[in-house]
């Protein structure tokens, strides 16, 4: 800038670029979940984040974890029952479920930790599997007892998501088999404010090995009850962007979806979700209508 306050040509392309970073993008216009399992640095962080006791970013904690499975045991009695654990991760609830008898295959399309998973099962081989696949688009097993998806993970899917994985849910379960999930409640929403933050190597350089700027910002579609939490990562020659798409549910929306999708809840919360909107997330069983 000179003297005068006058903007020089050259300053033109940062603020258009700043301009792009704060435009709100459209509802479920961009998918980038795979980037932060695929990409090589992403995948290692990831992983690590699941495994790590000290933060709930990725995963619930062990003693979390234990619960939800003893509580899955007590409702379904696990032993001898097939189960298929769809975004497995590292495999810390599919182990568990193998351990109480279940034949269990776990799916998630990050090699990393499929590559955990295997190597660190306890286990009967004979009895736990995994495979590295993307359960919206390749085969799930059939004749499952029991299906489930942990820690939110069908909150970050577009309607047509939703619909794809629900019907391949539904077929991959025996005529008296159950899903089994959790999801972020509206009330969780309502925590949510819009704004963008930036720094520099973040979360002790997570979202790179390379010195790198990052941009945070949160939007909400309130009437969709949907909030993006939008990274920009500037690193030296390269702007790239993760999208964190999180849909909110009511029990009377979630109830919706599922019956659209040819599903009949039977139960939510309870194990380990709150039964209302009093808490940030509630769990759901459900069964084919």
């Amino acid at each position: 800038m000179h003297a005068s306050g006058k903007v020089t040509a050259k300053m033109k392309p940062l603020f258009e670029e700043l301009s792009n970073i704060h435009q709100k993008p459209e509802l479920f216009s961009a998918y980038t979940a795979e980037t932060l399992w695929t990409e090589p640095h992403l995948a290692q962080q990831m992983l690590q984040t699941h495994l790590d006791q000290n933060t709930p970013l990725a995963s619930r904690t062990l003693p979390v974890i234990d619960q939800t499975v003893e509580w899955l045991d007590d409702r379904f009695s696990l032993n001898g029952k097939r189960v298929c654990d769809l975004g497995c991760g590292p495999g810390l609830y599919a182990e568990r479920y193998a351990q109480c008898g279940a034949i269990v295959e776990g799916l998630d399309f990050s090699a990393n930790s499929i590559a955990y998973a295997i190597e660190n099962a306890t286990a009967d081989r004979g009895s736990l599997s995994f495979r590295q696949a993307n359960y919206l688009t390749d085969e799930v097993p059939a004749e499952q007892d029991l299906v489930t998806l942990i820690y939110c993970d069908f909150c970050p899917l577009s309607p047509v998501q939703r619909s794809t994985l629900l019907e391949k849910v539904r077929r991959s379960l025996a005529p008296d088999g159950a899903f089994v999930f959790d999801v972020h409640s509206t009330k969780a929403l309502q925590e949510i404010s819009e704004g963008t933050v930036l720094a520099r190597n973040p979360m002790n350089g997570f979202w790179s090995a390379n010195d790198c700027y990052v941009f945070q910002s949160t939007w909400i579609y309130a009437p969709d009850a949907v909030s993006l939490d939008l990274f920009t990562i500037i690193e030296q020659g390269k702007t790239w962007r993760v999208y964190n798409w999180l849909q909110h549910f009511s029990p009377e929306s979630i109830e919706a979806d599922l019956h659209a999708g040819g599903f009949t809840v039977e139960s939510i919360g309870g194990g380990f979700g709150a039964s209302d909107e009093t808490a940030g997330t509630f769990s759901v069983v459900a069964r084919p209508s």
